[in-house]
């Protein structure tokens, strides 16, 4: 819309006619500052050379791709890049680990994996707090709690009954043992109270909360009928993330890539290119996550982040060569690969070559935040620039033909001439 406002020689925000420059003696200053302008002048003749590497990728290397055996080699390896990309998901590992949040040459990072091999595997003590406590005078009350016990203890995550530190139990082994005595359902607090106050500074003292009511013998949790379980421990801060951290991570793909697809259903006239627009970069993200998995960057808040920005990464290889595609007046698959990537192949090449020096003097910086960006950076650019010189341009050639391509530029005279993707137009 503002090139041709452009070409009509007005004013693109005002939309009035602009004064030529020839005029700009007798312009005001307001004139000679927000409408000066001239009307384009493009030559009839195109006098600029065509690079070399462009004429390659023209007359050598699209041509060898859209050979039958080599398309048929380039979908093998699409199925291999895959295969190993749905088996870095499958081992995806969740959180963030304290001991990356350390630059490598912390005096720390030996105390925390000493942590993480000598103590980490059994993880950390989860407390388990009953508020709401039952009548513990009833047997089958008392009963009923070592159940609810046994089954925080018999989880896929716990280590069973013998890593169970209950104060009920030791309680019952101080009279058992050194007593010889069982334990009275009607004197029950009363004997709890008696153990309390035979160990000097007993560790279960401060975790028990009394309340009196008439009698002076029963707990405030008693006034409610079920439990009011609550549980905690120092690594709820990291693991609280641990939780979220997938569904975010899903969610947010599928809003940017919802994004990218309305937004080149409504920029690029071809409802097929805004289509494979979505399934590359789809396939790019799902890469990214899974080798990135395999370089050993776990899924926490900085991966997922990059993660998110990896789909601007990857949007720039599919959606120009996608259009590029669509948009060729060629007849034949072959020759619409061919134009796609003799205009478009060199400057994908340049932007990947850039970004990548860009972010290569972050590789040897020793945190794990700033070396977690460039890993996830460099798979998105590699896989984007992969898919969009190798994967895509075989995909479109085989499943996108004459009958999904809509009419935007009508045929003319000159339609056997080369065309400019820079504009969408001869």
């Amino acid at each position: 819309m503002f090139t041709r406002v452009e070409e009509r020689g007005r004013n693109t925000l005002l939309g009035v006619q602009a004064l030529p420059e020839s005029d700009i003696k007798v312009a005001t200053w307001s004139q000679r500052i927000f409408n000066l302008g001239s009307k384009p002048n493009p030559l009839s003749g195109n006098d600029v050379k065509e690079a070399a590497i462009s004429v390659f990728f023209r007359d050598w290397y699209a041509p060898l791709l859209m050979n039958r055996v080599v398309r048929g080699v380039a979908m093998l390896w699409y199925i291999i890049y895959l295969y190993f990309a749905y088996y870095g998901v499958t081992q995806i590992k969740e959180g963030l680990e304290p001991v990356n949040l350390l630059v490598e040459d912390s005096y720390a990072i030996p105390h925390y994996k000493l942590l993480q091999t000598y103590f980490w595997k059994y993880g950390a003590t989860l407390q388990v707090v009953v508020n709401n406590a039952p009548d513990l005078r009833n047997a089958a009350a008392r009963q009923r709690i070592r159940a609810m016990v046994g089954d925080f203890a018999t989880t896929r995550h716990s280590i069973g009954m013998e890593g169970v530190q209950f104060w009920m139990d030791d309680m019952e082994s101080y009279y058992r043992d050194n007593l010889d005595m069982k334990i009275i359902d009607p004197a029950f607090y009363s004997m709890l109270r008696h153990w309390l106050a035979s160990k000097h500074n007993n560790p279960w003292e401060e975790d028990l909360y009394w309340g009196d009511d008439e009698d002076g013998n029963s707990t405030v949790a008693e006034r409610w009928p079920e439990y009011n379980i609550t549980t905690f421990m120092p690594l709820w801060l990291f693991t609280d993330q641990f939780a979220i951290i997938v569904p975010n991570t899903v969610q947010n793909i599928i809003i940017a890539l919802a994004c990218m697809v309305l937004i080149a259903f409504l920029l690029i006239p071809q409802p097929m290119c805004a289509f494979w627009v979505a399934l590359a970069c789809g396939s790019i993200d799902f890469g990214v996550v899974g080798y990135m998995t395999l370089w050993g960057v776990n899924l926490d808040a900085i991966s997922m982040i990059t993660i998110i920005m990896s789909i601007g990464f990857s949007v720039d290889h599919s959606a120009h060569i996608t259009y590029g595609y669509v948009v060729s007046e060629a007849a034949l698959p072959r020759d619409r690969v061919r134009d796609a990537l003799s205009a478009l192949g060199w400057p994908l090449c340049q932007g990947a070559i850039s970004t990548i020096i860009a972010v290569a003097v972050l590789a040897d910086v020793p945190a794990y935040m700033i070396v977690t960006f460039f890993k996830t950076v460099l798979l998105a650019i590699s896989i984007g620039l992969l898919h969009g010189l190798v994967f895509l341009p075989v995909l479109l050639s085989m499943f996108v033909r004459g009958c999904c391509f809509m009419d935007v530029n009508p045929p003319s005279p000159k339609a056997k001439e080369k065309v400019s993707f820079s504009s969408g137009r001869k």
